[in-house]
């Protein structure tokens, strides 16, 4: 993590590595269990907004410094940041491509990340979005919506 790290950092940080310490146990299980396993993560913008449309995905954490210039994922990106509000879906900004890709065991770079079951870590996901309430994320995600901010 940054030397930098805000709150919100922290908290994502935690929850992101305790869904994919989960998710890796699933997978390491005999057969039958890994056939019945639930996705607890996507990475990756394209998956997280398959997922958003579908409907699945219960949050999206993108990185700070995402890359614009990457036509095709900024699009991906882009139709999220529509779909997310319309779907009630919280779309946090924390950390950066390199720390997040760390977490999930990604190279070289996850920009964004889609938390689509948290069952058992339902604490570590509402502080988060708790966090995420009071940030200039959430502003930013609702400008165009100023009856709902503080």
């Amino acid at each position: 993590i940054a030397i930098n790290c805000s709150e919100i950092d922290i908290l994502v940080s935690q929850l992101l590595r305790k869904l994919k310490r989960q998710q890796d146990k699933k997978s390491q299980g005999n057969t039958e269990e890994k056939n019945f396993q639930k996705r607890r993560i996507v990475c990756g913008a394209h998956e997280a907004l398959k997922y958003a449309q579908t409907g699945k995905v219960r949050m999206v954490i993108h990185a700070k410094n995402l890359d614009e210039k990457n036509v095709r994922a900024s699009s991906n990106f882009h139709s999220l940041q529509r779909i997310c509000p319309i779907n009630e879906i919280p779309l946090v900004e924390a950390m950066t491509k390199k720390e997040l890709s760390r977490i999930v065991n990604k190279f070289p770079y996850v920009s964004v990340i889609g938390v689509i079951n948290y069952e058992g870590f339902e604490s570590e996901f509402d502080e988060v979005v708790r966090e995420w309430r009071s940030s200039d994320s959430f502003r930013n995600f609702h400008i165009d919506q100023s009856s709902i901010l503080p």
